[in-house]
This record gives structure tokens, sequence and C-alpha cells, in this order.
């Protein structure tokens, strides 16, 4: 029985850290601003997941994982040549419970830093064609714990987002990611790329308030350690509703539902997040 817990443990941190350690493209996120805004970004992100999948078959029924996370983010934009870009930095922190391994981990998440390139910044049009990199240090806490925010290793995510305003009131946005990872510091174990698509359906209801409707999905990241498969490869999907709105000129609320939709490697997880935004 404490093999099985410990394996179910071993999954849940070797796929979770890929699903939340990161910061997933928002509809409107590769929108520039004009040079010279500065944003403040405060998240706030609920998981749950009770099934958990191994090769495609389930493997767990009440996994009871909770995962609570906030994340810090500075974005700057400003003009390099001809061209906008956003340095930016990203400080994730949180807690983690896994009910039927019976363990709480909870720190600091591994920093996040990097930004865009915007090749295409047409304000009046609403075209936006980007292009990202971003690279996340193995700072955290608990590293050797299966704690999600805080992977062993150095990863590097490049992206690329194009936004296009379709009619007045909707826009479609785009975003292809590739991350690549360094074997884990400690036990040496390899990871495969993993990529990802993201794409988004927005209405805007009003200049200050818009809806949208997203799919995500991704491939790869399989886990190998000395020639045995820790995790096998993914190939999951992810459904996520959003409202977004401006209750001030330099302030927005956004609010998100998500839910799994398919998952091969991995627990199946839901949960809502909240996002507030300063203009300064």
């Amino acid at each position: 029985m404490k093999q099985t817990l410990r394996g179910l443990a071993a999954l849940v941190a070797l796929t979770s850290g890929v699903a939340h350690a990161d910061v997933k493209p928002d509809a409107g996120d590769y929108q520039a601003a004009p040079p010279g805004t500065d944003l403040l970004l405060l998240y706030y992100q609920h998981h749950e997941a009770d099934k958990a999948y191994s090769r495609g078959k389930r493997v767990a029924d009440k996994l009871d994982l909770e995962l609570d996370v906030g994340l810090l983010r500075y974005v700057h934009f400003t003009r390099w040549g001809d061209y906008i870009v956003d340095p930016q930095v990203i400080l994730p922190f949180g807690q983690q419970r896994v009910g039927l391994a019976d363990s709480k981990t909870s720190g600091i998440g591994d920093l996040i830093f990097g930004g865009t390139l915007w090749t295409i910044a047409d304000f009046e049009r609403g075209e936006h064609l980007g292009w990202s990199v971003f690279i996340t240090a193995p700072t955290g806490s608990d590293k050797n714990r299966g704690f999600a925010l805080s992977q062993n290793r150095w990863a590097a995510d490049f992206q690329v987002g194009y936004v296009r305003k379709l009619a007045p009131k909707w826009s479609v946005d785009a975003i292809g990611e590739v991350e690549f990872y360094e074997d884990d510091r400690k036990t040496g174990s390899q990871r495969d790329p993993l990529l990802q698509i993201h794409t988004h359906l927005r209405h805007h209801v009003s200049d200050a308030t818009h809806l949208a409707v997203s799919y995500r999905h991704n491939w790869g990241a399989r886990e190998r350690l000395s020639g045995t498969t820790l995790a096998s490869e993914r190939n999951n999907g992810n459904l996520t509703l959003t409202w977004a709105s401006f209750i001030a000129p330099t302030w927005q609320v956004q609010l998100q539902y998500s839910h799994d939709t398919q998952v091969r490697e991995g627990p199946l997880t839901r949960g809502i997040q909240t996002r507030l935004l300063k203009i300064f």
C-alpha cells in the first residue's frame, strides 16, 4: 500500500508541475501595449483533482489533490529599435495537498523571467504577432518533495502568439508553445519537450469587458530515469471560460473556470482563477 501511495505521489509531482508551474497565456495576453506602460498582476488559482491517469488508464479515483497558487507578475513595455518588447518577471507561491498520499507542501515556486517581442503591433486593425522566451530557474523550495511549483531543473519556454480582430466585437488568439527541460539536478531524470497550443475566441461586450472561451492542448513531456519511464507522454486537453472587465481605467479583474476535457497522463483537474491587473 505504501508503495502505491508513493507511486501516486510521484505521478502527481511529475505531471502537475508541468500543468501548473507555468503561467498559461490568456486571451488578450498577446496584445501589445504602448511603450512606457507598466503592469502589475496578482493571480490566485485553485485546482482540484480526484482522478489520475497513466498511459491513458485511470490509476486513482480518490486522489484528493488540492493546489492553491498565487503568482506575482511585473511587466514593462518599452521600445527596442522598431519593435515593442515587454521584459517581465513572475514569482509563484502556494501550497498543495494530496489526501491519498497524506502529504502537504507549501512555499515559493521557481522564478520565471523573460519577455515578448512584437513584430506586428497594429493597434488600429487589432493585429498583433509576438515572439516570447521565458526561462524558469530552479529557485523554489521543497524541490525534492514533489512540490508542483518547484521543479529541480532549468526550463526554456518558447512561444509565438497571434491576435486578430475578426469583427468589431470578436477577436481570435492563437499561441504555439514548446518548452525544453534540463535533466533533474538531483535524480538525473530526463523530460522530453512539451508542446502546447492555446486558442481563444473573445467576444467584446464593450470596450471595457470581454468574454472568452479557450481550448488548450499539450503533448509530450515523457519523463525517464535510467531507461525506465516514470511518466508517459501527455496528450491532454483543457477548456477554459473567462470574464474580464476594467472596473476602473487602470484596474482590470478577470475570473476563469477551467476543466480538463481529456487526460492521458496526470491528474484530471478542474479549477478557478482570479487575476487583478493594475496599469501604471
